[in-house]
């Protein structure tokens, strides 16, 4: 890759003081393919770089909502984040918790571009951590946000995208659980240079996700097409696959134990699962009382209404073992506090249980399915 050329200084001319200012795109320029040693100038520690697997955020912590992906470009993703990530520009903004002019004058510091040509690196943190009060005033605004999404959507109706998307997972529902709704044209945001970007307004199903003080800690945002399909949308400049599923919280640690109650305990009885499909899933299919985690991470931490005392845990067969220590680690817990656990995986690597169920789903009369979601 070619190198950014800078002229020599020459003896009386001070080159700093007659250079014109370099704009964001000469600086992402001579950015690019940098970006690992760039941050950790700044403060990031090396072993963020490391690594291309999910892992706590380095900038919010967590245990694996945070992904190096790089592409020359510095991305990441970042599932705490509005926008689920973004380029080096935005990681240094969430690291230092400043804006995009900010970030761009602390990367052409390390690169030894700014107007005085010298290498002038921002001390990691420079603003300083937000007070206890700070935090509560930004949680209350995303809670107005999180509260004006959901007034906007509407209960689910079988003529509605949200209702056609889950019909076409293979789940034919006869009513709805009340944390779900249909929001008719929710707008999608992405980073666009550095900045968040509006790629238009699309149809979407949301779910409430709850946490122990019975309070909306996050909505769950699936974008559709009007079809009822699970949208598709590219970066504007990358060109990489856009997520149709979105999580936006109401604060950093509010998710924690937090889960979508999409169906109340029943005389001490609840199923859980990680992902809202499969939650649905395993009520077609079990008749269960379930709630939905959002993750594996999730799922390993909820919190439970002290009037269930028997879990159904309805984990997902992971290459990884992901979802399988996640249960293994709940069903300690849970044992540990007196409650009655039984654990289900599918059979198959690679399965989880809205997998089984359409399997079940497709088998004729006479020739009984080898597997089926009971409890």
């Amino acid at each position: 890759m070619s190198k950014l050329l800078i002229p020599a200084r020459r003896e009386g001319v001070n080159f700093a003081r007659n250079m014109p200012r370099l704009d964001a795109e000469t600086v992402r320029y001579a950015a690019s393919g940098r970006w690992a040693s760039i941050l950790t100038a700044l403060g990031l520690s090396a072993d963020t770089f490391s690594s291309k697997r999910n892992r706590p955020c380095p900038c919010c912590g967590g245990t694996d909502r945070f992904q190096w992906i790089d592409k020359d470009a510095g991305r990441f993703v970042c599932r705490a984040l509005e926008g689920q990530g973004g380029d080096g520009f935005a990681l240094v903004m969430h690291w230092q918790g400043r804006d995009f002019k900010a970030a761009l004058a602390a990367v052409a510091g390390v690169l030894g571009l700014g107007e005085t040509q010298a290498l002038s690196v921002l001390p990691a943190k420079v603003a300083t951590t937000p007070t206890k009060l700070d935090g509560r005033a930004i949680a209350r605004k995303q809670a107005i946000k999180l509260a004006r999404l959901w007034e906007e959507a509407q209960p689910l109706t079988k003529m509605d995208a949200a209702c056609r998307y889950l019909a076409q997972r293979g789940l034919y529902l006869e009513s709805f659980p009340a944390c779900l709704r249909h929001h008719p044209a929710l707008p999608y945001w992405c980073e666009v240079k550095g900045e968040p970007k509006q790629l238009g307004c699309f149809p979407a199903l949301l779910a409430q996700v709850i946490d122990a003080k019975g309070q909306v800690a996050a909505l769950h945002r699936t974008y559709l097409t009007d079809s009822g399909h699970k949208l598709a949308l590219s970066h504007p400049e990358t060109g990489e696959a856009l997520p149709a599923k979105k999580l936006m919280v109401r604060s950093e640690r509010a998710t924690e134990g937090a889960a979508m109650p999409l169906y109340a305990p029943d005389a001490g009885r609840l199923a859980l699962t990680e992902g809202l499909e499969t939650a649905l899933a395993v009520h077609l299919g079990s008749g269960l009382p379930v709630w939905a985690c959002v993750s594996a991470g999730g799922l390993e931490r909820v919190v439970l209404p002290d009037t269930v005392r028997d879990v159904f845990i309805f984990a997902d067969h992971d290459a990884s073992q992901t979802g399988q220590r996640a249960a293994e680690r709940l069903t300690r817990r849970l044992q540990k506090a007196g409650l009655r656990v039984r654990t289900r995986h599918p059979a198959q690597v690679g399965r989880d249980w809205l997998d089984v169920f359409n399997q079940s789903q497709r088998i004729q009369p006479g020739n009984p399915t080898k597997e089926g979601v009971t409890p």
